[in-house]
């Protein structure tokens, strides 16, 4: 009941109280009774002479004027009922308490009821209004040289005395992922940048004299003059030309913690931490509480210890930038190591270019379980995978989950066959000729990376065996629909190249893929179907001079039917450093990337030859057309070929050298992550392959 009449108060009209320009609503009759009063008096001035009044006097004296004894006409044009009060509810005296004016409130109208009411709630008032202090402040306050205690939580604060002449581009996102309680502030300060031009003048000629004087007596200069000498120059060149502004900041951390000893070792780690970055800090002895002070919500810096940064500096070391990624669908990918915030991303959300990722690692540094982990959540939504593996490391998850698992190999019994005709693709017209010539075209590649090297007079004429091949099985350029139409094999390719003249050298390097050791592999119809929710590729038992070929054929296969019907699949191409090994498969790789968002595949591509991927003429554009860069643990030797690529910071590149094999960094958009792994237990047992 008492939170319903409270709502009365909110939901009351005060507006209808408010007439003619914001004055009360009494009786306009007495203006004109106060009118002919004043005229009137006017007559008698001599006897009873009145002091000038102003404007607002004129309006008060209308407003708070008191009747006459002898009138007997009712002021108030509202006249209320009270005896009317005693049968209506609480709500309803409320209500009709707060529609009176002011002119019409009366102390009679109100009810013992209503009396109460209004008693309890200004008592209400007056008790919350004097103890507001009580809950905001501290039960008690005890300040000590080395630290302070707050009501049983104590802290330690510290400011920043020095920088380095290099400082790490956004190097407090690193701070900002310390584990603790702790507050820190910035305090910016611009300086004239004329006064300061002066200053560094005089700078440089004491210390371009220090370097002379030594230079003169063959005496070894010392290293920090020179870089200070050549930072003080760079900056007044900068400053010259308007590229730097000049500012005086402020640097302080406060960390906080229940238990003294605990809040001890918190400031020994954080100090560890940041003179990481070569950043100079010490506590505040002896002033805690102007310290903590500076670090309060209150915008005030009670010691004002400066430093000099430029606009560079400052702008690297602004803290207040977000690295979060949370979106509001999708899966949970990792652990944000800087926010200890959850990573829930869409790949294939509109605000990417495209749904591709690549994954760059060293070995045994987890990345087949990181993308494992990621299949198996993605499989929660239905969404189709296909796997290209080379290792065998996803047959413990097909197992565990079900579906397809597709070895190939020369004595396995499961053909994908690379003369198939590939079906239309969806809302897309075709001449009669279209489908057959893009699949001679993706032939001649196969046989190229086959036989290693074709020249482009062997390649026109292979065109033309090619033809001849399908014209044997009545498929040409005029057939409209090949539906029904049985396709060639190697082996018939190989008959009409044996009929054909220059043809004896191709014709041997073939015919290992018809008659000889590799019979089974190219040369048999296929059966294999992409109609379960996960299918695993296996080329393990490969040769590696197979392994190449075998994966080119396998994602032209893949590539076929997933244009003939567009929907949500995710293809992971494991090892890709394989298909780098021949120009003709890396393009064709390429091609793939650049093209498959188009029919809504996403590409994973994972490599742990980094060197030789980046190195390689495709290598490279892959990364670029990827939205999303995955890079765990990588060796010293790698970092460079990387840093190429991405531009790395020093905070990075260290990152990736001595992170643990669950942490990792994630780039997507402009954004760099540092990211864990998170996985459950019954994750876990489903992923992890037995060795």
């Amino acid at each position: 009941m008492l939170d319903k009449v409270k709502n009365i108060i909110f939901d009351t009209n005060y507006t209808s109280n408010i007439k003619w320009g914001g004055f009360p609503n009494f009786d306009r009759s007495i203006l004109n009774q106060q009118k002919s009063t004043t005229q009137s008096t006017t007559s008698v001035t001599n006897q009873n002479k009145q002091p000038k009044k102003w404007f607002f006097d004129k309006i008060f004296d209308m407003i708070f004027a008191t009747p006459q004894s002898n009138d007997n006409k009712t002021w108030w044009t509202i006249k209320q009922n009270t005896s009317t009060k005693s049968n209506q509810t609480l709500e309803q005296q409320i209500r009709e308490l707060i529609n009176l004016s002011d002119d019409q409130y009366d102390e009679k109208k109100l009810t013992q009821e209503l009396r109460r009411y209004i008693v309890d709630r200004e008592t209400e008032y007056l008790s919350s209004l004097n103890d507001y202090k009580t809950h905001i402040a501290p039960s008690f306050w005890e300040i000590k040289p080395a630290n302070f205690n707050l009501s049983w939580v104590f802290g330690k604060t510290y400011y920043a005395t020095n920088y380095p002449s290099y400082i790490d581009f956004l190097w407090t996102r690193d701070i900002l992922s310390f584990y603790g309680k702790w507050d820190m502030s910035w305090f910016i300060y611009p300086a004239d940048d004329s006064a300061i031009q002066s200053v560094l003048k005089r700078r440089a000629t004491q210390l371009k004299a220090e370097l002379s004087d030594a230079m003169s007596k063959w005496i070894t200069v010392d290293t920090e003059l020179e870089v200070e000498y050549r930072d003080v120059s760079n900056i007044r060149e900068k400053l010259t030309t308007r590229e730097e502004r000049y500012f005086e900041t402020s640097y302080y951390v406060t960390l906080y913690n229940n238990e003294l000893e605990k809040n001890n070792e918190e400031a020994k780690k954080f100090e560890q931490k940041i003179w990481w970055y070569w950043v100079r800090i010490k506590p505040a002895v002896q002033r805690m509480d102007e310290w903590l002070n500076s670090t309060l919500p209150l915008a005030i810096d009670d010691l004002s210890v400066y430093r000099s940064m430029v606009t560079t500096s400052l702008a690297g070391s602004f803290p207040f930038i977000s690295n979060d990624m949370i979106e509001n669908s999708w899966i949970l990918y990792w652990v944000n190591l800087h926010s200890w915030s959850l990573v829930i991303f869409d790949r294939f959300s509109k605000k990417l270019p495209n749904a591709n990722s690549v994954v760059l690692a060293t070995s045994w540094a987890w990345k087949s379980f990181t993308v494992k982990l990621e299949i198996l959540r993605y499989l929660l939504l239905w969404i189709d995978i296909l796997v290209i593996d080379p290792e065998n490391e996803y047959k413990w998850l097909i197992e565990k989950v079900g579906w397809t698992y597709v070895n190939i190999a020369v004595n396995s019994n499961q053909y994908v066959n690379p003369f198939d005709i590939p079906p239309k693709i969806e809302d897309v017209e075709y001449g009669k000729w279209d489908l057959l010539r893009s699949q001679i075209m993706n032939l001649i590649s196969l046989i190229s990376t086959l036989i290693w090297w074709v020249s482009p007079q062997e390649e026109a004429l292979l065109d033309r065996a090619l033809q001849a091949t399908y014209a044997l099985k009545e498929i040409t350029f005029e057939l409209e629909d090949y539906e029904w139409k049985v396709p060639p094999k190697m082996e018939d390719l190989l008959v009409v190249l044996e009929w054909m003249d220059w043809w004896d050298n191709i014709a041997i390097k073939l015919s290992k893929y018809v008659t000889w050791t590799f019979g089974k592999l190219f040369n048999n119809h296929t059966n294999v179907n992409l109609n379960s929710w996960l299918t695993v590729f296996s080329i393990r038992d490969l040769e590696d001079a197979l392994k190449t070929p075998a994966m080119f054929n396998v994602l032209n296969f893949i590539w076929t039917k997933v244009r003939s019907q567009k929907k949500k699949r995710l293809l992971i191409v494991d090892e890709a450093w394989i298909m780098m090994q021949n120009d003709v498969s890396a393009s064709f790789l390429f091609g793939l990337i650049k093209r498959a968002r188009k029919y809504w595949l996403w590409i994973t591509t994972i490599t742990q030859d980094v060197e030789d991927f980046v190195k390689s003429n495709y290598g490279k554009p892959i990364v670029s057309n990827s939205s999303m860069q995955i890079l765990l643990k990588q060796s010293t030797s790698s970092i460079k070929s990387l840093d190429s690529i991405f531009w790395l910071s020093e905070a990075e590149k260290q990152k990736l050298v001595s992170s643990n094999i669950w942490e990792w960094l994630f780039f997507a958009w402009n954004q760099h992550v540092a990211v864990k792994i998170l996985a459950s237990p019954y994750e876990k047992d489903f992923i992890t392959t037995d060795v």
